[in-house]
């Protein structure tokens, strides 16, 4: 069975006149006739109840029709779609992100993204840095926003945007009076920052700050998420390292103060494998560049 023949069947049966019918659908009558023929002998039953006045469709042909028309919908549908993800204006893109992004990078990508292809879909996950990289190696992730600073060969990579790290302290004093403060002062307190990876990320990048200070915090408390990290500050368990969007969290017991000069940052890039064709993907990337233009 043809789309072809679905295609006249269908004209004839809304039709019921096998010259309009034919007219329709641009071709001969004689084609058309024949087609139908051949269509009724491949499911063995006749479609058309055929006069010299009139054609009507049989039993047979009216729950023919009905899952016909499903059919030929589909096909148009698939038609559509398929060519849409081959111009990269449809499909699915599967983002992995880090809580950063989540703040500063990923609510006007998506935003935009969608008002620029909105019939795009986005699949979002929330991973650390060696994840986002072990997805991407898989297979299960197209892009990843993160902070890795080491790649692998066979990545292809976009910085988005550097941010400088700020202060989360319990507000109480010295730090409640504190315009900024200085690391040299926060020795003696203990830091809470995410968790090391296998690849160098925030850990690192925070570790950086104390040693460039010349520091060594007293304690380290490590925790999965940022958020967590502001929830033990809150409880005056601590101090925290957040990229400044973070203060835009308001948690009881948490204020926030810039750092004394020179101020560290994070790097958060887009990282995705240099083998995925995917024209939705590289629209993404583009789209990516052009919203947070370096």
């Amino acid at each position: 069975m043809e789309l072809r023949q679905l295609k006249y069947f269908i004209a004839t049966a809304e039709e019921l006149h096998f010259r309009k019918a034919a007219e329709r659908v641009h071709v001969a009558q004689p084609a058309l006739s024949q087609a139908i023929h051949q269509l009724e002998e491949e499911i063995g039953t006749l479609l058309f109840e055929r006069n010299n006045r009139n054609v009507a469709l049989t039993a047979a042909g009216k729950v023919f029709y009905a899952r016909a028309r499903v059919m030929a919908d589909n096909a148009c549908m698939a038609v559509h779609e398929a060519r849409g993800v081959g111009r990269g204006d449809a499909g699915m893109v599967a983002i992995g992100f880090i809580s950063t992004a989540a703040m500063k990078v990923l609510p006007a990508t998506l935003k935009h993204f969608k008002e620029v292809i909105p019939a795009a879909q986005l699949e979002l996950r929330e991973l650390g840095p060696g994840e986002q990289m072990e997805e991407l190696a898989r297979g299960h992730l197209d892009i990843g926003i993160t902070i890795s600073e080491v790649l692998d060969e066979g990545f292809g990579v976009l910085e988005i945007c550097r941010e400088p790290l700020i202060a989360a302290l319990p507000d109480r004093p010295p730090f409640a009076a504190s315009a900024f403060v200085d690391l040299r002062d926060l020795a003696e307190e203990t830091i809470i920052t995410p968790s090391r990876h296998p690849r160098r990320g925030y850990y690192e990048t925070v570790a950086d700050a104390y040693r460039k200070a010349g520091v060594k915090p007293a304690n380290i408390q490590c925790v999965r998420m940022i958020q967590t990290g502001l929830m033990l500050v809150g409880a005056d368990l601590g101090i925290s390292l957040v990229p400044e969007s973070f203060k835009a969290i308001q948690i009881k017991g948490v204020i926030y103060r810039p750092l004394a000069e020179p101020r560290p940052e994070i790097s958060v890039s887009a990282v995705w494998r240099s083998d995925n064709v995917s024209p939705l993907l590289h629209k993404f990337i583009t789209e990516l560049g052009e919203l947070f233009p370096r």
